[in-house]
């Protein structure tokens, strides 16, 4: 059965507003606001919760959260990394907007989100000992070779980057990573979902 224009229109008006959801994340909740257009707007993504779940954090870290959409990853390393400063970069200024929003809902007070097409708005003296991201799929090897390259120039020595891509992609990363860091560790593997990690050693 076919839904009328005035269902649509009537439908659309609740669809124009916020998502709100709260979520645990590594036994701590978060509220979250968000919006369609911007991936997995109504739940966090299994991809970022594995992730998550196997970063080893640590309390001075600064990291940078590649690409952060509503701001999971980045507001996750602040709590877990109360010492460090935080960066939330993300290409869209939509998914910018809500992550500036949720570090504020939740308190964060040593995070910061900006506008930039991966590390090309972000300061060059700026540091960080963790960079993670959730890779997307449909990012071409280019961009993703020039995310880790940059990745590089801007870590700390001893810095880590953990990244979680399809399984698809995870002999890509295995390679890239190596040329890039001459190293490559295979976190986890899971039905859908590989995260892996690099350090800069050298």
């Amino acid at each position: 059965m076919s839904t009328t224009l005035a269902e649509l229109q009537q439908k659309a008006k609740l669809w124009r507003q916020d998502i709100s959801f709260s979520q645990e994340v590594l036994g701590k909740s978060f509220d979250f606001r968000s919006t369609w257009g911007i991936f997995s707007p109504e739940r966090l993504d299994d991809g970022s919760l594995m992730l998550l779940d196997y970063i080893d954090f640590k309390a001075d870290d600064s990291s940078i959260d590649l690409g952060c959409g509503y701001g999971v990853l980045g507001m996750t390393a602040a709590r877990e990394c109360p010492e460090g400063q935080h960066l939330l970069i993300d290409k869209d200024f939509v998914a910018v907007e809500y992550a500036r929003l949720n570090c504020q809902k939740n308190g964060l007070k040593n995070t910061e989100v900006m506008l930039s097409n991966g590390f090309a708005h972000v300061p060059k003296e700026r540091k960080f000992s963790l960079v993670m991201s959730n890779l997307p799929a449909k990012a071409s090897k280019e961009q993703h070779y020039l995310y880790l390259l940059d990745a590089y120039e801007r870590m700390e020595m001893d810095g880590r980057f953990y990244v979680v891509t399809i399984n698809g992609l995870r002999d890509f990363m295995k390679r890239s990573f190596t040329e890039v860091f001459g190293n490559s560790d295979k976190i986890k593997q899971g039905k859908t979902y590989t995260i892996t990690m690099a350090v800069k050693d050298s």
